[in-house]
């Protein structure tokens, strides 16, 4: 298909924004409102996914527009990646303040948890929409089960590293800490197999189905001082 410009990729990512807001899924809901509900934080939203936009639209680069949504779309999981953590695992106190501290050294704790929420609503944004565009617009199946299952296995790979080097000293710390490396070899396997499909790369599709929660899966210890509410 042709190349699209970058009025064309902002217009369907405005568009994808509004349209979240009518979603089956709650969290698009959310994220999707909070970002509409304050035009400076939607302005600041709008002028950073224009430059990432602008990227991808770039004529003189010679990846496919694919493959830059794709490296775009990378990103956009590992940055926003910290908050989700911070909220799926309901962490508080000072184990929270030590992974705010460790990401954010030089800023004031209180600014640096209120700058992580902006952040991570602009993020999830630009997730929507490059996903969108990916899948929808260009058509690439990677943006589909794959990246979903990129997805899936980032966020365990963050909640081992923070849950082994913020948590408290366990029995469970140093089999844990030897998962690291492992899951960060998947990582760079599933990055390849979605930027060069392949045939021989179908274990790809394979693998999500496999990493889908059965009920039975154990989950994995949380932080000290913390649990999840029924």
């Amino acid at each position: 298909m042709h190349r699209l410009d970058h009025k064309r990729l902002m217009r369907e990512s405005t568009d994808r924004v509004h349209s979240a807001l009518y979603s089956a899924n709650p969290d698009e809901q959310l994220v999707a409102s909070r970002l509409l509900e304050s035009p400076s934080a939607f302005r600041t939203w709008e002028s950073e996914h224009s430059g990432l936009m602008l990227e991808v639209a770039n004529p003189s680069l010679r990846r496919t527009q694919a493959a830059l949504l794709k490296n775009a779309t990378f990103r956009l999981i590992h940055r926003k990646a910290l908050f989700e953590y911070l909220r799926d695992e309901r962490i508080r106190g000072s184990v929270r303040r030590r992974i705010i501290v460790h990401f954010h050294p030089a800023q004031d704790y209180t600014r640096s948890v209120i700058a992580e929420h902006g952040l991570y609503l602009r993020k999830a944004c630009s997730f929507l929409c490059t996903s969108h565009v990916g899948g929808n617009v260009v058509r690439d199946a990677g943006f589909f089960d794959p990246m979903r299952c990129y997805q899936q296995l980032y966020a365990e790979y963050f909640q081992i590293f923070c849950s082994t080097h913020f948590g408290t000293d366990s029995a469970d710390a140093q089999p844990q800490v030897e998962l690291l490396p492992l899951l960060k070899h998947q990582l760079e396997e599933f990055r390849t197999a979605i930027m060069n499909p392949q045939p021989e790369t179908d274990w790809l599709m394979r693998e999500a189905e496999l990493r889908q929660p059965t009920g039975d899966t154990a989950r994995l210890p949380r932080l000290d001082g913390f649990q999840r509410k029924p």
